[in-house]
């Protein structure tokens, strides 16, 4: 049943949302109304269409399907497939940022199963991969000391009676997890003496980055199903079976699987004293740290995690440029924007994907885009 629903101002400066199709924005939109107040909805191209475009003939199931692919893409959607009935799911991300709601409703729908380690990763991205307990950054990538790596933990406790819904569920390090134990008592919570090297397995989870290949968990991709989770992948879009099983059991499975090792070269090929990514995110802050807040850590982490995605280095100097002389943060969400800015000046398309590139020569890619950041800096200094 479609409910009553707002829609904040800023939304229509969203960044993210501006690299997608109109088409998709308004379904994004439509997505609110369709959602209970847990932001959960059913997710077929049939009952879409029937909800959001039945008067649009143009549109018809596989055109929907498309526009539903771009949310689920950029990670606005998870879809999965849930209950007894297998029925095909999703959960707005962000739903309660984007909603405020007064006297929420019970959830009549299933859950995403939080045994599977896609769904948890999508509760990080959510939480911004801050711990909700400690108030610590969570690594995005296993690290070696599983204290230190992602977990999910129920606020109000499933042997108390809550449940997987997504205001139940939030992002924390696993020592916490396990530090807080099954109270509902959260107040005086004291970091665990677990956490300490936490700075340590943050940098080890930012370098190990630029090699591996594995996408974010809302970049599409194939994936080879796990065969023992509670929640497993089954389809295309990250679409998730979820089965049955125990809390107890949970702690075993969906173990999120060890990040692939190249056997060739890594993504990017580093040459010199200092890794690609650290000579531009010096030479980026150099250009235009004065009168910005930027932070290095966030920039670097956004230039390693592109170039590990292999993009080129001179069209990614281009778009830094961008988000630079307009003061803009650098953030995987601005550094997609400016992408699809370049992209549309040179072609003249709304939406480009991104495709694969070749990172060879790829210092010599940057050595050009820094000789002609000097000639310019020179030119106006002059």
């Amino acid at each position: 049943m479609p409910r009553i629903r707002t829609v904040k101002p800023e939304l229509w400066e969203d960044e993210l949302l501006g690299t997608i199709p109109r088409d998709a924005r308004l379904l994004f939109i439509a997505t609110f109304n369709m959602a209970d107040d847990e932001g959960i909805l059913r997710w077929t191209p049939a009952y879409i269409k029937a909800q959001a475009f039945m008067y649009d003939d143009d549109l018809g199931p596989k055109e929907v399907d498309q526009l539903m692919r771009c949310l689920t893409d950029t990670g606005l959607v998870f879809p999965y497939v849930g209950g007894v009935a297998r029925q095909q799911m999703a959960v707005v991300v962000n739903f309660r940022k984007h909603q405020r709601i007064n006297r929420p409703q019970k959830s009549k729908l299933v859950p995403p199963s939080t045994g599977a380690w896609q769904v948890r990763e999508m509760y990080a991205r959510r939480d911004g991969w801050v711990c909700q307990l400690c108030g610590g950054e969570i690594p995005r990538r296993l690290v070696a000391n599983d204290d230190h790596n992602l977990w999910v933990d129920h606020i109000r406790p499933v042997a108390a009676g809550g449940t997987d819904h997504p205001s139940n569920v939030r992002a924390v390090h696993r020592v916490c997890r396990r530090s807080r134990g099954v109270a509902d008592d959260e107040e005086g919570f004291i970091p665990p003496a677990g956490l300490a090297g936490i700075e340590d397995s943050l940098n080890d989870s930012l370098n190990r980055s630029l090699n591996d290949p594995v996408k974010e968990s809302h970049t599409p991709s194939n994936l080879d199903a796990p065969t023992d989770t509670d929640g497993e992948f089954s389809s295309m879009n990250h679409s998730l079976t979820e089965g049955k099983g125990k809390e107890g059991n949970r702690e075993g499975k969906g173990t999120p699987p060890t990040p692939r090792q190249t056997s060739g070269r890594p993504t990017v090929e580093q040459t010199g004293e200092r890794p690609l990514p650290d000579r531009m995110t010096d030479r980026f802050l150099e250009c235009y740290a004065r009168g910005n807040s930027y932070r290095r850590r966030q920039v670097r982490t956004t230039i390693a995690d592109a170039l590990a995605n292999e993009t080129n280095p001179d069209e990614l100097w281009s778009a830094l440029e961008q988000l630079g002389e307009t003061s803009k943060p650098v953030t995987a969400n601005t550094l997609q924007f400016a992408f699809s800015k370049i992209r549309q000046l040179a072609t003249g398309a709304d939406v480009i994907p991104f495709s694969a590139r070749q990172q060879q020569g790829s210092d010599d890619l940057f050595d050009r885009a820094m000789a002609r950041a000097n000639a310019r800096m020179d030119q106006e200094s002059s």
